[in-house]
């Protein structure tokens, strides 16, 4: 009989159990932790995904600005302006993807994908890529857009100072100032319904890119 009341080695041994394994843990967290830095850190700069988007920006900005210069010249004013107009158009719908992308969310694509609903999982790929498909569709098109648009809007102005006898210099600023701050002020309007509407709007997309490359196909790419 233990009539001096002293605890057993075993329960000595039970009690400070706990406080070991409180000062192993907060050390396991750190190193995780840690880890997960590192690997944020790498992952911060897509080198290949950088390199190849500036010789296809180089590319296609470069094609599009020469066939522009080239084509143009020889236009009528009428068809100039549709082209101008086209083109402003186009790099605001790019525009308001690339930040569609980034400010949906994968919820409801989840709940959808899990239904099987068709253009789901192509909505899910595009947003686990957001930064890429940003830079892609804001830079990228929205740069050489807004290249083709300015060689465009001083055509469009030559034409237009020449056809009615204006002073070139004044005409082609007065042109470039109102095609620039149009541009900007559609694509603060469409940051705002892209921001609001993000969901529905990359939903869209993925429908109509599930008609050019099927989710089955997407699906064996990437088992590949």
């Amino acid at each position: 009989m233990e009539s001096d009341g002293k605890p057993r080695i075993s329960q000595q041994t039970d009690d400070n159990t706990p406080d070991i394994k409180e000062k192993k843990e907060p050390a396991a967290e750190k190193e995780k932790q840690r880890s997960k830095e590192k690997d944020k850190k790498k992952h911060i700069v897509n080198w290949s995904w950088t390199v190849r988007i500036l010789a296809l920006t180089f590319i296609i900005s470069f094609g599009m600005s020469y066939l522009s210069e080239s084509v143009l010249a020889d236009v009528n004013i009428v068809i100039a302006f549709f082209v101008l107009v086209f083109f402003i158009l186009l790099g605001v719908t790019f525009d308001i993807l690339g930040t569609a992308v980034m400010a949906a969310e994968t919820k409801t694509f989840n709940s959808m994908a899990a239904k099987k609903v068709k253009g789901a999982k192509t909505a899910l790929s595009l947003i686990s890529k957001a930064p890429a498909v940003s830079n892609f569709c804001n830079d990228v098109i929205g740069d050489i857009c807004g290249v083709i648009s300015g060689t465009t809007c001083s055509v469009l102005a030559l034409k237009f100072a020449e056809l009615f006898s204006f002073n070139s210099f004044f005409t082609v600023f007065i042109f470039t100032a109102t095609t620039a701050s149009l541009t900007v002020g559609l694509k603060a309007i469409g940051k705002n319904i892209a921001v609001v509407f993000g969901d529905k709007i990359i939903y869209a997309i993925s429908r109509v890119i599930c008609v050019f490359v099927p989710e089955r196909m997407q699906d064996s790419k990437k088992k590949k």
